[in-house]
């Protein structure tokens, strides 16, 4: 085909690798904060305790939900909602992390 004939094909192409791009960033922004959980109830856990502060990783490991957001970013008009279900897990993420630090700072009061 001419280029001429299709003068959006680009653009949405360039769309679609933006897109792809966003989502994949803020899956990486997911996993940053998971892991950051990770060394934060480590440095912050009683070492004498029962290890229960470790099941808060539990309900974080489910919010983490990547396999959604990954799957919408193959498909070119699924990919805004593979980035608002990303942009929604790392809102969730954070007050999930605050939550748990709050937690902590009351423990140590």
């Amino acid at each position: 085909m001419i280029e001429s004939e299709h003068p959006t094909y680009a653009p949405d192409r360039d769309r679609a690798k933006r897109l792809r791009v966003a989502i994949y960033i803020a899956l990486a922004l997911q996993v940053l904060i998971w892991l950051g959980l990770f060394v934060y109830i480590a440095r912050h856990a009683n070492p004498k305790g029962d290890g229960m502060e470790w099941v808060a990783l539990m309900p974080e490991s489910v919010i983490l939900g990547i396999a959604p957001p990954l799957a919408f970013s193959r498909e070119g008009r699924m990919q805004p909602v593979g980035l608002i279900i990303a942009g929604i897990g790392i809102i969730l993420n954070i007050a999930l992390f605050f939550e748990i630090s709050r937690e902590f700072a009351g423990a140590a009061l």
